[in-house]
């Protein structure tokens, strides 16, 4: 796979908005973020736009992305945030995908879909961690995370993921395909479908239902290529706290019926913890500890 090049102190950051509109007073703390960590983030007024429950026309977003990787000056291009909606500019970036330098490339929630678009479209190592306005509440842990992801900074502790609780046991490796639980399964049957032959899958959500959450993890369940997947690791589900026993219930249940190795507790996901992840890249995945550790160097370092 094509890899990024890690920033340095005044890389400049495009801002792009590829999926729902935002709240504008709610962006400086999120630039500020990236101003504090040494880069220079841009944007331009189309990130404003507003056309229902969408970031402006389609054809309009998808431009955006695909100059954001080609013809706009650049270092890095991290959406301003989710919502919903890129899936809808994925057709027309596939058209330029030949086109389309290989840039950091950081988000998540919505943006799964653009992770798994570059995964298997695009050929290109992206990072699953914050948005520009999620990253003004995050934890002191994930900012550190943060600036060390996207400095490229000690690549081996920074993609080490300890402390994570065991559901079942047992050693995996394969390559990490993190992603919004609701946007994976809403991927399945398109070209730009998550692999899972080989894959980690580290799943997040938000606001959804324990049986919401079962659901979808059933559909995951009866692929036809399930079977190749590798192991589990869960974020933060975003059940309710009062579901939170079932929860883990039925996370405990369904990685058993897989038998596969899989944790509970992976800092990711909508609150204040969530680290970054690079897409793609080979892991291992010890249950028995509760160790995911990234094996490859994410970054082109030549």
């Amino acid at each position: 796979m094509r890899r990024p090049r890690p920033l340095a102190r005044g890389s400049t950051v495009r801002v792009i908005e590829p999926s729902s509109p935002f709240e504008r007073e709610k962006l400086p703390a999120g630039l500020k973020v990236l101003a504090d960590i040494g880069l220079v983030p841009v944007h331009s007024d189309r990130i404003f736009q507003a056309d229902g429950y969408l970031a402006g026309p389609d054809l309009l977003r998808a431009r955006e992305l695909v100059a954001a990787f080609s013809t706009e000056p650049g270092d890095a291009v991290i959406p301003a945030r989710g919502g919903y909606g890129s899936m809808r500019i994925l057709d027309e970036a596939a058209r330029h995908a030949g086109a389309m330098e290989p840039r950091l490339f950081m988000g998540f929630s919505d943006i799964t879909s653009l992770h798994l678009f570059f995964l298997t479209a695009g050929d290109l190592t992206t990072f699953h961690g914050p948005n520009v306005i999620s990253m003004a509440r995050l934890e002191p842990a994930s900012l550190a995370r943060l600036r060390a992801a996207l400095h490229g900074t000690d690549p081996a502790d920074t993609f080490t993921f300890g402390g994570l609780v065991p559901l079942t046991g047992g050693a995996a490796r394969g390559r990490v395909v993190a992603g919004n639980l609701s946007l994976v399964t809403a991927m399945i049957g398109t070209r730009y479908a998550a692999p899972l032959c080989g894959s980690i899958l580290a799943l997040e959500d938000v606001s959804e239902p324990a049986y919401r959450v079962d659901r979808m993890l059933q559909q995951i369940r009866m692929q036809p290529n399930a079977s190749g997947i590798a192991g589990f690791a869960f974020g933060d589900m975003g059940v309710d706290e009062a579901e939170r026993p079932l929860l883990e219930r039925l996370l405990k249940r369904f990685a058993e019926a897989m038998g596969k190795p899989a944790v509970m507790g992976f800092p990711i996901g909508h609150g204040t913890v969530n680290f970054p992840v690079p897409e793609g890249a080979q892991a291992s995945l010890d249950a028995d500890v509760g160790v995911l550790r990234v094996l490859d160097d994410p970054y082109d370092r030549s």
